[in-house]
């Protein structure tokens, strides 16, 4: 039996009753994925519980609760745990009080109504917060964390994935009841209102719980317009993403995560920083911007929240099987970091590569060593919407540099510099990371080449199939580079996924609706070969590229 929600109907009944119902508000809102909040003490004492009321008894074919279990166990014995999720109110609560911190105007007023504490001089507050319940019974999920930095960046061992559970499944919307009261003869309708206001606002830029800057804990858009941090600004990029399929907890349930939008995102910035700052400094400066739990927590400046579109997840009509993710994704940071350093190594990312798993390699088939066909790879495409400044109207188009104008990609990279440089001054040092053994993104440590093909664009984004079955007519010159016997698989060059380890490519490639005349391909293909110092094979493979028919040099030496 689910009682959850059974006090706020008492409570909504009671105000009802004595004639108060304006000190009482309550409203749905909805939980877009998944939400880490507050702590449930799992019986392992390791893995990180959301909150959560006891529901049921754990099964003896499940094993001993304090069973220590990896990733791949939890997911056969413990997918649910016997626990219905909620928000505490306490939660909610803190998030209106750091939300009204941050606003001058209307700290002091906030201290009032929710109350103060200086020094042990304690004043309580007028309203009460009641704990935040789903309207039907979800249980906690198993969730999955797995930073991926040292392994996509450094070219070090796959991290181990750790287990968390959180309210909801990643799939289902859910949603939920929050509640505020005011008490009675102390507070007025007006400042429960206020109050009330206040949590939409918070609710609404923020969402709940932690890792909130990864995507955790969003709700749904309202109708309530979302008023953004002081020199805060938020960017909304329009995104389609064709894919062969990332995951979570079950690598067999396809899904987009906003964790791997953040990973993208954190990985790039830290490919950028590396190559005007020693590592130390450049690691420094990503956990400023995006935050850290490791050695210290730190907070980020930086947020990201992903919306889904009317496409989530989508099957392709023929074999081998790709998927479609259509949405937003939101980045908000104080004006200046976002304006001059987000948004031109977003667009650096976008025109290099796709999100999730397979973002160094375009979508196209590949055949197995059993002779099999699968779909590998990524599309991105990513767009925003700007205002013409002669008609005033919005209009929608790409964001991502031009793909042959050198100069776009010089100036935007040197503009991107010359921020950095002033915003960080004591941290510059060029050229410090030419010899490291990593993904360095600047001029002198990696190179970018335009090059011809595939012939014809091989998939009907459309009616989501592929237009090409022959697995080489689905690659263009790179990607034919890059399959060749001396890079294939080698850990030097094209990475390897199997035989007992992983090892990233050095090499991403993206393919773009952009024709080369003199090979006379409808598509191209933009190769970014980072140096990682100085490696022979690496080299050769930057000469094989600058040789092909068609190849045109854009960023780099």
């Amino acid at each position: 039996m689910y009682t959850g929600p059974k006090l706020l109907e008492l409570l909504a009944s009671k105000h009802q009753q004595q004639n108060t119902s304006q000190l009482y508000k309550q409203e749905i809102f909805t939980l877009e994925w998944r939400a880490k909040v507050g702590s449930f003490p799992h019986p392992d004492l390791e893995t990180l519980i959301s909150a959560g009321e006891p529901c049921g008894a754990w099964k003896p074919e499940q094993g001993r609760p304090e069973d220590k279990r990896n990733v791949g166990e939890n997911w056969r014995y413990l997918q649910e745990l016997p626990l219905y999720g909620y928000i505490p109110g306490s939660s909610i609560r803190g998030l209106v009080r750091a939300w009204a911190e941050k606003r001058p105007e209307i700290r002091d007023r906030m201290r009032e109504l929710l109350g103060k504490q200086e020094n042990d001089n304690i004043t309580a507050g007028k309203i009460e917060f009641l704990d935040a319940w789903p309207r039907k019974a979800a249980k906690l999920t198993l969730d999955i964390v797995n930073p991926q930095q040292d392994f996509q960046v450094f070219h070090r061992g796959q991290s181990t994935p750790v287990s968390s559970y959180t309210l909801g499944d990643g799939q289902e919307e859910i949603e939920i009841i929050v509640a505020i009261r005011g008490i009675p003869n102390q507070t007025t309708p007006e400042e429960v209102a206020e109050v009330w206001d206040w949590i939409k606002q918070a609710l609404g830029f923020y969402g709940v719980g932690s890792r909130t800057a990864s995507g955790y804990g969003s709700f749904k858009d309202s109708k309530v317009k979302v008023r953004p941090e002081p020199d805060y600004r938020t960017k909304n990029l329009i995104f389609t993403l064709y894919s062969q399929g990332s995951s979570g907890p079950d690598m067999r349930t396809m899904e987009l995560r906003p964790s791997h939008w953040r990973g993208w995102l954190r990985s790039w910035l830290l490919r950028f920083f590396l190559g005007v700052m020693n590592q130390n400094n450049a690691e420094t400066t990503v956990n400023e911007l995006l935050g850290t739990l490791e050695p210290d927590t730190q907070k980020g400046l930086v947020r990201l929240q992903v919306t889904k579109g009317n496409s989530w997840g989508e099957e392709s009509e023929n074999k081998p099987d790709f998927y479609c993710w259509k949405g937003q994704v939101r980045i908000s940071a104080p004006t200046e970091i976002l304006n001059k350093v987000i948004l031109p190594v977003v667009k650096f990312a976008a025109s290099l590569g796709g999100v999730g798993r397979g973002w160094r390699r375009p979508l196209h088939i590949f055949t197995m060593n059993n002779g099999n066909k699968a779909a590998r790879g990524t599309y991105l495409h990513l767009k925003h919407t700007v205002k013409n400044q002669e008609t005033n109207a919005e209009e929608t188009k790409n964001f991502a540099l031009i793909p042959n104008r050198v100069e776009v990609w010089q100036n935007t990279y040197r503009v991107w510099l010359e921020f950095v440089q002033q915003k960080w001054p004591n941290r510059i040092s060029l050229n410090s990371n030419q010899n490291l053994a990593s993904e360095v993104f600047s001029p002198q440590t990696c190179v970018v080449y335009l090059v011809p093909g595939p012939v014809r664009e091989p998939i009907d984004q459309q009616d989501m199939s592929w237009l090409i079955s022959n697995p080489t007519d689905t690659r263009g010159d790179g990607m034919n580079l890059i399959y060749q016997n001396q890079y294939k698989r080698k850990i030097d060059v094209g990475g390897n996924a199997g035989n007992g380890g992983a090892y990233c490519s050095w090499v991403s490639i993206k393919r773009i609706k952009f024709p080369n005349r003199e090979q006379n391909t409808a598509c191209s293909e933009v190769v970014c070969v980072f140096k990682g110092g100085n490696n022979s094979l690496r080299n050769q493979f930057i000469q094989d590229v600058s040789s092909i028919a068609g190849a045109a040099r854009v960023f780099g030496s």
